[in-house]
This record gives structure tokens, C-alpha cells and sequence, in this order.
């Protein structure tokens, strides 16, 4: 997949971008968020060199972070151009290379609250901050809202109840892996496909 060149700024600490990807036939979005201790990159495609200096500015990336372990896509390339670790799920480890494993409801840089959300990809994990929630495979937003299909879930039914965790959250938008996020009711939006 080629480097994608720009990217859309939701908030002052919010970032995300996304592209067409041939291997998996879909649009794969990325999201940055900031942190105490600097920029994480959840999910990312590769973006372009001088965006992501646009993005993180005088500021630094501190890691990746996945939600799952289908989502390796440019983590590799990130870790090494960025020197910052991988950081997945627990269930995501063997699957894709993992620096550190991340729990469920381990809060991490003091503002991303895990979520594991079993029944989906492998290690499926949600991950929210303060007014926001960031979804891996889950929940996609490409051709409105859709709880992801059967046939790529582990367990469907387990899924949609895990997601209902989700309700108890105070989120205003949604960030997805697959689509552009939900500005404004995201919480809302989420709790009528549930």
C-alpha cells in the first residue's frame, strides 16, 4: 500500500487518515492521539513522512498501538523509521510481533482506558479516551454504522455483547479502523446498532 499523503484533524489532539488497501480489498483508517507523553498511533497505515511531522510537530510518537491482531499494516514500517515499540492486545501476540501487551482495562499514558471486546478479530480490543473512542474491526463506518460480519467474526453473539460495554463510556466521537469517524452523538449513534 502506498503511503497515504494527508491527513484530517478532528481535535487539537485527534488525528486520523486512511486508505485504500489491495491486500484486504477495503479502506483502512488510521487515528493519532495525543498523550501525555506524546503522539500514539493506533491502527496506522503508512503515511507520508512530512505529514506525520505535521501531525506530531514539536511534539513525539511514543508507540503504536493496535486494536487487533489483523492490524499490523505499517507498524513495522512506523517502529523502525520512528524507533517507538508495538504495542497490541492481549490475543494479538504470535500472530503479529508485539513489544508490549496491553490488558483489558489497563489504562495506558494516563488517558487510554483498554476495552477488550472478545468475539471479533483476534485480540479485539477498544480503546478510549476522554470524549473519545477509538473501534479496531469491531464496528465499521464505511457504508454506516455495521457490527462486523459474521463470517469474520470468532463469535458474533459474543461480540455484540461485548460491545455493549461501550454504553457506559461518555464518548462525543468515534474513531474507526475501517471508515471515517462519527463527530458529534457518537455514543448515541453506536447504542442503535447495538
Amino acid at each position: 500500500m502506498k503511503p497515504v499523503p494527508d491527513f484530517h484533524q478532528i481535535t487539537s489532539d485527534l488525528f486520523v487518515w486512511h486508505g485504500y488497501n489491495p491486500e484486504c480489498k477495503t479502506d483502512c483508517t488510521s487515528t493519532a492521539i495525543r498523550t501525555p507523553d506524546g503522539f500514539v498511533l493506533i491502527d496506522p497505515v503508512r503515511l507520508e513522512e512530512q505529514a506525520i511531522e505535521r501531525i506530531v510537530s514539536e511534539d513525539k510518537v511514543v508507540a503504536v498501538l493496535l486494536t487487533n491482531g489483523n492490524h499490523l499494516r505499517g507498524s513495522l514500517y512506523e517502529k523502525e523509521r520512528l524507533d517507538v515499540p508495538i504495542w497490541a492486545p492481549n490475543g494479538a501476540q504470535g500472530i503479529i510481533p508485539v513489544d508490549r501487551v496491553v490488558s483489558d482495562g489497563e489504562l495506558l499514558w494516563e488517558t487510554l482506558r483498554a476495552i477488550a471486546l472478545p468475539g471479533g478479530s483476534p485480540g479485539e480490543t477498544a480503546y478510549h479516551a476522554p470524549g473519545v473512542v477509538v473501534i479496531g474491526d469491531a464496528v465499521t463506518n464505511l457504508d454506516g454504522l455495521q457490527v462486523l460480519p459474521e463470517k469474520y467474526c470468532a463469535d458474533l453473539p459474543l461480540l455484540i455483547n461485548s460491545l455493549r460495554a461501550l454504553r457506559a463510556l461518555e464518548f462525543d466521537i468515534a474513531c474507526f479502523a475501517h471508515g471515517f469517524p462519527i463527530i458529534g452523538k457518537a455514543q448515541e449513534k453506536l447504542a442503535k446498532i447495538l
